[in-house]
C-alpha cells in the first residue's frame, strides 16, 4: 500500500551527489571498505565484486565508438560496473532509455547520488542516445 494518492505525480530529481557534513563533524560520515569488520566469506564475496567492477574490452570498445564530447570517462573510470550496463544495453533502446531514467532521476529519494562530473555526462550521454546533438544546437 502506497502512502501517495493514486494519478498523483512525485517530483523527479536528479540524481546528484549532495555534501552532507557528519553526525560527527568529520569531514566525511563514511567507513571504508577496509575499516568495515568482515568474515572471510564476506572478503571472499568483496573480491568478487572488486574484479567485477572493472572496465570490460566491450566496454572500452563501446566508448571508442562514441564521439570524443559524449564520451563518458569520468563514469568509466568512477563507476565501470555502471558504464559496462550501459555499454551492454546500448543496442536494446527499451533497456537503455530505462537504465538511463533510473541513473539519471533519483526516484526512491534516498540514493547519493552522483558527482556533478558523472551526471553532466550522463546526461550528454543520455542527449546523444535520444539523438540530441548539444554541439550543434550550441553553434546555431
Amino acid at each position: 500500500m502506497s502512502i501517495h494518492t493514486p494519478g498523483a505525480k512525485r517530483r523527479r530529481r536528479y540524481n546528484l551527489q549532495q555534501s552532507r557534513p557528519a553526525a560527527d563533524g568529520s569531514a566525511s560520515s563514511r567507513t571504508s571498505f577496509a575499516d568495515a569488520p568482515a568474515s572471510a566469506e564476506a572478503k571472499m564475496r568483496r573480491r568478487n565484486v572488486l574484479e567485477v567492477n572493472r572496465l570490460l574490452s566491450s566496454t572500452i570498445d563501446w566508448l571508442a565508438s562514441l564521439p570524443l564530447h559524449v564520451r563518458p570517462l569520468a563514469l568509466a573510470t568512477q563507476f565501470p560496473r555502471v558504464a559496462n550496463r550501459i555499454a551492454q544495453e546500448w543496442k536494446e533502446p527499451s533497456a537503455c532509455r530505462r537504465d538511463f531514467e533510473d541513473l539519471v532521476y533519483d526516484n526512491r529519494g534516498n540514493r547519493e547520488g552522483f558527482p556533478p562530473d558523472v551526471l553532466v555526462e550522463l546526461l550528454a550521454l543520455r542527449d546523444h542516445y535520444y539523438g540530441y546533438d548539444l554541439m550543434l544546437a550550441k553553434e546555431a
